[in-house]
This record gives C-alpha cells, sequence and structure tokens, in this order.
C-alpha cells in the first residue's frame, strides 16, 4: 500500500542529505579559504562529490589540512549521495512518484466533488455498485487496499476515482472528502471492517447516508447502531431472491427490468420533498404530478414514518421530507426532482 507520509518522509530525507553534504562540503572548505567565494567553494564541492575531475580549483594540495579534509569529503560525502541517489532512484523504478502525482491528482479531483458517493471495497458486491452508478451518472470515489482489485477496476470503467488505502482510516477518508459525501456504501471484506467504517463515517459527517453490506445476518442489528442506514446481507437477499424466482416469477421480472433492465427508458425513481419545494403543505390533487411530468406516484413515505404508503390518496398532504416512488424515464425523474426538491 503506498503509504504517502512514509514516501514524503523518504523523499524530505535524502535531499536534506544531499543539500548537506553540498552545502556542508561547502563551509568546510570555507574554513580553509575563507577569501574564497562561496561560487567557488560550492563548485571545489560538487567536483570532489561528483569526481567529474575538472581540477583541484582551490590548490589543496598546498594545504594538507584542507587536503585531508577533501579526502574524508570524499569517502563520506559521496558515500551520502550515492546512498540518497539510489534510494530517490528506487522511489522512482518502483513507481511511488507517480503514485504521488497520481494520488495528488485525486485528491484535488475529490476536494472539489460535492453530495457524492464514497464506496468502500470494490471487491465482488463492490464492482457492482460501481457499474450501477456509472450507469446512473452519479458523482461517486472509490476506496480499495487490493492493487489487483485497482487494476482491474481502471481496465473495465474509464475515468474512475479509485485511492488506494485503508477505508475504516480517518486520513483516507478525509482524502475523499467524507464531511461533504452524500452517501457511503460499505462493502469490505468483513462484518469487522464494516461495522468500524459505519462509525467512522458517522463521526465525521453525522448526516451521511449508510448502505452496508453485512456477511453474517447476525451483525445487522449491530452495524444499523453503528450508524448504517440500510443494511443489505447478500445471503439473506439471494435466499428471498430464489424463493422468489420460484413463487412469484413474473413479479420479480417486472422489478428487474425497472431497477435494472437492457431497456434504459423506463425505471423505478424516488425523489424527497426538500425545503424550498413550492408543493409544501399541498396535497397530491393539488400538485396534479401526472399532469405535469406523466408519472403516477405508486408509492409515498411520510418523512416520520418507516413504511410505505401504497397507491396514496390524492388527498395526502405533502410535507418536507416526504419521498415519492414513480415509474418513469431519465427526463420525467429529472423533472420529478426539478418540482419537488
Amino acid at each position: 500500500m503506498f503509504d504517502y507520509h512514509d514516501f514524503l518522509r523518504k523523499l524530505q530525507i535524502h535531499i536534506l542529505l544531499l543539500a548537506l553534504a553540498f552545502f556542508g562540503g561547502a563551509l568546510g572548505f570555507h574554513f580553509f579559504y575563507p577569501d574564497e567565494s562561496w561560487v567557488r567553494l560550492l563548485f571545489m564541492t560538487a567536483i570532489t562529490l561528483s569526481t567529474v575531475g575538472y581540477g583541484d580549483v582551490l590548490k589543496v594540495e598546498n594545504n594538507p589540512g584542507a587536503a585531508l579534509y577533501t579526502m574524508i569529503l570524499m569517502l563520506v560525502g559521496m558515500g551520502i549521495v550515492l546512498y540518497s541517489i539510489s534510494t530517490l532512484t528506487a522511489l522512482f523504478v518502483e513507481g511511488k512518484f507517480g503514485q504521488l502525482l497520481s494520488l495528488q491528482s485525486i485528491r484535488r479531483r475529490a476536494k472539489k466533488m460535492d453530495n457524492h458517493y464514497v464506496i468502500c471495497g470494490a471487491g465482488k458486491t463492490g464492482v457492482h455498485v460501481i457499474r450501477e452508478m456509472i450507469e446512473n451518472e452519479k458523482d461517486f470515489i472509490v476506496i480499495e487496499t487490493d492493487e489487483q482489485i485497482i487494476s482491474e477496476i481502471r481496465k473495465d470503467f474509464d475515468d474512475v476515482l479509485v485511492v488506494h488505502g485503508d477505508a475504516t482510516s480517518d486520513e483516507v477518508l478525509e482524502q475523499v472528502n467524507l464531511s461533504k459525501a452524500k452517501g457511503l456504501v460499505a462493502t469490505l471484506a468483513s462484518d469487522k471492517d464494516n461495522l468500524f467504517l459505519c462509525i467512522t463515517a458517522k463521526m465525521m459527517n453525522p448526516k451521511i447516508e449508510i448502505v452496508s453490506k453485512a456477511i453474517e445476518f447476525g451483525i445487522v442489528n449491530k452495524l444499523k447502531r453503528a450508524g448504517a442506514d440500510y443494511v443489505v446481507c447478500p445471503n439473506f437477499i439471494g435466499g428471498m431472491r430464489i424463493a422468489s424466482e420460484i413463487l412469484r416469477p413474473n413479479v420479480v421480472n417486472f422489478l428487474d427490468s425497472m431497477l435494472r433492465g437492457k431497456d434504459q427508458s423506463m425505471r423505478v425513481g424516488e425523489v424527497s420533498v426538500g425545503q424550498e419545494s413550492s408543493f409544501i403543505n399541498k396535497t397530491l390533487a393539488d400538485v396534479k404530478v401526472y399532469d405535469q411530468c406523466s408519472v403516477n406516484v405508486i408509492a409515498y413515505r411520510k418523512v416520520d414514518q418507516d413504511d410505505f404508503i401504497y397507491n396514496p390518496p390524492p388527498e395526502m398532504t405533502i410535507e418536507m421530507g416526504d419521498t415519492l416512488l414513480f415509474i418513469g424515464s431519465a427526463d420525467q425523474h429529472n423533472r420529478m426532482e426539478q418540482i419537488f426538491s
């Protein structure tokens, strides 16, 4: 894993060592030749450390003390220079400089993001979340620890922002601008990590909406208490899906086509009533949703309730924070967001 601070620390140390050898060497020559200009002293130091053999600029052969100092500088200084240059070269060959530039680019782009989503974990579950985010044209950034998975993500998806790091780290979450994020998806490899991530994310951004994966069904309530707004257990969902396929196949096919069918024209959509909506305290009959957007509201949830009201009556009063579900195209979805948000 690329350690940003460790890389900068190594870079600073070796640049400092090179500067120390160069300017320290010139300072030593100044002790023997106080009347010489600093340019000539630095030039003599450069000749000594680089062994280019341009000649004895200061005539140290006539000064035993200076000659002894030059030999010491040549041995010690060259050792420092070779050590620092070899280390810096290794960092370059290993691609650390490229990773630094990539990380800085990601940080700059993440800093500009607002109301985006953070996907923590791009494994077998997370990759499908990424694909769905792309299809719905949402702004998001991914956090992943496995370099091989990161390479596959960058190969399969163009221009996806991926941070190589530990999603449970405060520093990494700050890099992805979590404080301004709209939502977080926790699909890490273990329930323990997802649990810790939910706690950390809620502490950093109390308003963020969190959806977490639960490997074991028994951890669901703990994840909710830790801050997850919604918890998905793939094993439980898989079992329910299998049962539904055998018992209600047509219903399943219909819902699948609405959620992720090949026909992108129609989807089940949702919209929340914003605080600036002009429809607050009005009824659905007053709004005349179908006349404005050509969609029917199939379900309605009040802001203070958990359950949906299906086929809501026309006299339903609209309040800030309420949620409406409907079936419509992308244009109709955008229109609904415009008039209700």
